[in-house]
């Protein structure tokens, strides 16, 4: 049991550098690079929908539990927001304009009543929503909005717009909901998996290549399958990595007061780590998920 849940709390939440769509686990993969499967539809949605359900209901009920509160109350809500995660990835897969932007509020907005039922709080207590480098921390019952940088997000930001080899498309990230830079006609040099990428996502920004001779629907399943990817990193850093680092931080005076202003968005070197335990770039959950959508 505790295997299968570990397992099950590394899927689906973080996004590594994508091959395109040529990778498919357990179907086929045709001329264009689209993938097959053989299961019916639903029941990759099922799947989806249980891990996502089951990473929020874990999350939250053990939150709970360590912290003396009820399990139960924690998991049972934590699988609504976990639920609501989900159906923000499928809106963000859609390809209608816009889809990113609209998916990522629900999906970010499922992740954030995962926190509050971890932290015993009412169910909308405080809404996060990452929006490029910074988060808009909002609590409805207090009207009070917080602003915070997502320093990962901002350095990755700084990068792509100081590299001349990218280019910001402005129309595509008010669609995505998130920068969207892309490449000159190239593609995506992964080191870590020594791979060349159709598209990368770090820290929630979008890295995409723009290769013309692909042609739109290669392009198409690209774009879906990284927006697939920045949710996933936005669970993530809501559920694990903001809260457990602003709970150290939080020990010291300067700590606490970098807890204002700093959204700790530390999950894409954990799960560069975590990776090691997949070889197999295509048996890697958290792509079975993007793909399954973006195909």
């Amino acid at each position: 049991m505790t295997r299968l849940a570990a397992g099950l709390l590394l899927a689906l939440v973080w996004a590594q550098p994508a091959r395109g769509q040529a990778s498919c686990f357990g179907g086929t993969v045709d001329d264009d690079g689209a993938c097959g499967f053989a299961a019916p539809r639903w029941v990759g949605e099922f799947a989806s929908l249980s891990a996502n359900g089951v990473i929020g209901g874990l999350t939250a009920g053990l939150l709970r539990h360590f912290r003396g509160g009820s399990f139960r109350d924690g998991f049972v809500r934590g699988m609504a927001g976990g639920a609501a995660t989900w159906a923000g990835k499928r809106i963000t897969a859609e390809s209608f304009g816009g889809a990113g932007l609209i998916g990522r509020g629900v999906s970010a907005a499922g992740a954030s009543m995962v926190r509050n039922a971890g932290d015993g709080a009412p169910t909308f207590d405080r809404l996060i929503l990452p929006v490029g480098p910074f988060w808009l921390d909002y609590s409805p019952r207090r009207r009070a909005l917080r602003v915070r940088v997502d320093v990962a997000a901002l350095a990755w930001v700084t990068w792509a717009v100081a590299e001349s080899e990218l280019d910001l498309d402005v129309r595509e990230s008010l669609s995505a909901g998130t920068p969207l830079f892309r490449t000159k006609g190239k593609l995506l040099s992964s080191g870590h998996d020594d791979a060349h990428a159709a598209g990368v996502t770090n820290a929630g920004i979008i890295l995409l290549a723009d290769v013309p001779a692909y042609g739109p629907e290669f392009e198409r399943r690209a774009m879906a399958h990284e927006r697939i990817h920045v949710l996933q990193e936005d669970q993530l850093a809501i559920l694990w990595s903001d809260p457990g680092v602003s709970r150290v931080a939080g020990l010291t005076a300067s700590g606490r007061t970098a807890n204002r202003f700093i959204a700790w968005n530390l999950g894409t070197e954990v799960l560069r780590l975590l990776g090691n335990a997949f070889p197999e770039h295509g048996d890697r959950p958290w792509e079975l998920e993007a793909i399954f959508f973006a195909r």
